[in-house]
């Protein structure tokens, strides 16, 4: 029974502790009663990299999570992962210049798409990530198409993340509905699937309630990192 150790670069707190959470839970299928991997989690002040974002200093959120990288490689991470989907605008950046692995989220929640049969995935996520296009490419390589909501409807997905799930994990009841509008709009439009890339999304949003294959950002990225660290 040996793993490497799993390095987290927390942005912010709900998306940080529902990966290792997800993680740990995923440990019952690969080892024994109790015993999991070593985990590391360096969890920056998000309001500093939040303003960085509203600035449009993408260098000093990539400087940012830089930084918790070299510190969970000096913790002994062997690997590592950013449960965030925003701040992988700058991911080629901030893996160029990581002292360990860096497993990018864009890549495995792709090959997550392709894997469910998906042609056409609505992206739900922070305003930078649905109006900056973050799932474009990774998706076209795999022949999806990356369908984004209107403007009114971006501007909902940027109040329910940062006035409600970010602060507190929970979204009001008022919420939660605004948010089944723009699904069912996006599966109007021909989706056959969304993609919750924001990591605080899944913590209300499922293939139950969306009413066609929700793809969990957090979990394929904890699915990602156990695969990584037993091999």
């Amino acid at each position: 029974m040996t793993a490497k150790t799993i390095g987290i670069a927390g942005v912010t707190v709900p998306g940080a502790v529902d990966c290792l959470s997800k993680i740990h839970r995923l440990c019952a299928d690969r080892f024994p009663a109790h015993h999991h991997p070593r985990f590391v989690l360096d969890q920056p002040d998000f309001g500093i990299v939040h303003q960085a974002q509203d600035d449009d200093r993408w260098d000093k959120v990539a400087d940012s999570i830089v930084g918790s990288l070299q510190r969970l490689a000096g913790a002994g991470a062997e690997l590592a992962v950013i449960p965030a989907n925003t701040v992988h605008l700058v991911v080629d950046d901030i893996r160029a210049r990581a002292p360990i692995p860096l497993i990018s989220m864009l890549d495995v929640v792709a090959d997550a798409c392709a894997a469910r049969g998906l042609k056409r995935v609505a992206i739900l996520g922070t305003r930078w990530t649905m109006a900056r296009r973050l799932y474009q490419a990774p998706l076209a390589a795999r022949g999806i198409a990356e369908v984004i909501p209107d403007e009114a409807q971006q501007a909902i997905i940027q109040r329910a993340i940062f006035s409600e799930l970010v602060p507190t994990g929970r979204a009001s009841d008022e919420t939660l509905a605004a948010l089944l509008q723009v699904v069912q709009s996006m599966q109007a439009q021909g989706c056959d699937g969304v993609a919750l890339a924001c990591t605080e999304l899944p913590l209300v949003l499922n293939d139950a309630n969306c009413g066609m294959p929700a793809i969990d950002t957090t979990l394929t990225l904890a699915e990602a990192a156990m695969n990584a660290a037993c091999a």
